[in-house]
């Protein structure tokens, strides 16, 4: 009945590279070895799918460079909606923004505006680093806290941002720390080999694996699972992620890139 309702999709395939001869797994290599190019003004919309059925789309947009606090900050939103199917059951309109110091690539600001169900939050958190705090100002009952930071900390949002600046190479290992709910996790990922990314509207990527896992205080954080792909190239796109659930898995699959 519900793939009668709402429709069955299509999501990313892979394929070995030296299986697609339009794919040369050199210059990928090639281009992950270098800094990849960061475009702004760019829109990426994803296809939001759980067991493969539709329930919603992703909003991605990198805006202009602006002055924030005396620093200069790349602006980084998400949004996250669902479609009338979920809307129905389970109503989702997440809103995201960071703000990326150009110079140090590490958040100086970061809000989350949730509306999920019944549940709203809507959460700004700034970076102080002279102080070497985080001050999480709750906009929706109105409390105020701190915590510790490191240095070069992330936010959920930036710490992409960051990986898609990153010069890699398979089987490389990568870590940063991210900032979340007024704690410090340790993130770390393995760089995966090239293989081709299939995509239903868009073709053909060369495109690498990374699954990251989380520590805190020195201890592996064992919920959730998920591994996300990006393009191998000078753009390092997100492509194609996935994250398992009780129920089954949601995916977010590319599906354009448009200017703005």
């Amino acid at each position: 009945m519900l793939f009668c309702m709402t429709g069955c999709v299509s999501t990313g395939t892979i394929r070995p590279v030296k299986a697609v001869k339009e794919i040369s797994e050199k210059e990928a290599l090639g281009s992950m070895s270098v800094r990849p190019t960061f475009h702004v003004n760019k829109r990426l919309v994803y296809l939001m799918a759980w067991n493969n059925i539709p329930v919603g789309k992703v909003i991605a947009e990198s805006g202009d460079i602006i002055d924030y606090r005396g620093y200069k900050v790349r602006v980084m939103t998400v949004v996250t909606e669902s479609n009338k199917f979920l809307s129905k059951i389970y109503r989702i309109e997440d809103t995201y923004t960071s703000y990326v110091d150009v110079r140090t690539v590490s958040s100086r600001r970061y809000e989350a505006d949730r509306r999920e169900g019944n549940y709203r939050k809507h959460l700004v958190v700034e970076y102080d680093f002279d102080k070497m705090e985080a001050r999480y100002t709750n906009l929706t009952d109105g409390s105020v806290k701190t915590c510790p930071i490191e240095k070069s900390v992330q936010d959920p949002l930036s710490a992409i941002y960051y990986f898609m600046t990153k010069p890699v190479k398979p089987g490389e290992d990568v870590s940063m720390t991210i900032n979340l709910n007024e704690k410090n996790y340790k993130l770390f990922g393995r760089v995966g080999k090239i293989e081709v990314i299939k995509l239903p509207l868009l073709g053909l990527f060369p495109a690498f694996k990374v699954r990251p896992y989380a520590e805190l205080k020195g201890r592996r954080v064992k919920k959730g699972r998920a591994w996300m792909y990006f393009t191998a190239d000078e753009n390092r796109y997100p492509l194609y992620g996935v994250v398992l659930i009780p129920f089954g898995r949601v995916t977010a699959t590319l599906r354009s890139v448009e200017d703005i």
